[in-house]
């Protein structure tokens, strides 16, 4: 896998399939490149008042904003590059879903999403920060039960967990259908909590990436998060079409 990248200890023997293909990895990166992106973490929540809220920096920006640590915005240019689309879809070569098959992320026209090279492209790939505002006052969750868009190739989610965090929740929970899958379900922005029944949740843990396809039943969603006045942080990687794909 990708030595440079949060994927290098990625092992497709360790790839779990209930309720749907996902793989955990953890100490996803040493130590000291860990505490180095800790240490110059942007932070967009500064004095924005409503809790458990996505803000979100794409990689458009945080490699162009002047005041953007150096670190930060390596590490949001290593990931936006094509070779970690190619690399996820070839770790799930067993399990990559049916809709995607046809796309020949080979050859493929690449962009950063919103940003250079986007228009034209067949696949945009993004490694943002997002940060959901503190919640200090009661439990929370800035998103439940829900499908990507179909435009989604994939997700991986790498924890930035604040070393001073020792509250409760905020990890991902994975979800599966109880009976039919509701008409257009991921143009949802939540699905209905009685049509679909948690299977696993992955704590919220710092240096810890959880990556999977996005496929028709990929149901996730973030876990209720005990009163906290800190930040719930992760980078977001991903890639996905101009368009949906299935």
């Amino acid at each position: 896998m990708l030595a440079d990248t949060v994927f290098a200890k990625a092992d497709p023997a360790a790839i779990r399939t209930d309720p749907f293909p996902h793989l955990v990895i953890d100490d996803a990166l040493p130590q000291d490149r860990l505490n180095a992106l800790l240490a110059a973490v942007p932070t967009p929540e500064t004095g924005y008042g409503r809790p458990a809220t996505r803000l979100a920096l794409e990689a458009r920006l945080l490699t162009t904003l002047i005041f953007i640590d150096p670190v930060w915005a390596a590490f949001a240019e290593r990931h936006s590059r094509p070779d970690v689309t190619r690399t996820v879809a070839a770790l799930f070569a067993d399990h990559w879903p049916a809709h995607l098959s046809n796309l020949d992320l080979s050859r493929a026209r690449y962009g950063l999403l919103n940003g250079a090279g986007a228009e034209g492209a067949e696949i945009l790939t993004d490694a943002r920060l997002e940060v959901i505002t503190p919640n200090p006052d009661a439990p929370a969750a800035h998103r439940a039960q829900h499908l990507d868009g179909a435009q989604r190739l994939f997700s991986a989610l790498f924890y930035l967990r604040d070393p001073a965090d020792d509250g409760g929740g905020g990890g991902l929970t994975l979800f599966r259908f109880r009976g039919e899958r509701p008409a257009r379900a991921e143009d949802l922005n939540l699905l209905p909590e009685d049509s679909v029944e948690p299977v696993r949740t992955i704590p919220y843990r710092a240096n810890r990436l959880v990556v999977f396809p996005n496929r028709p039943d990929a149901i996730h969603g973030a876990e209720i998060r005990a009163p906290n006045p800190l930040p719930r942080r992760y980078v977001f990687i991903t890639a996905e079409a101009p368009h949906a794909l299935y």
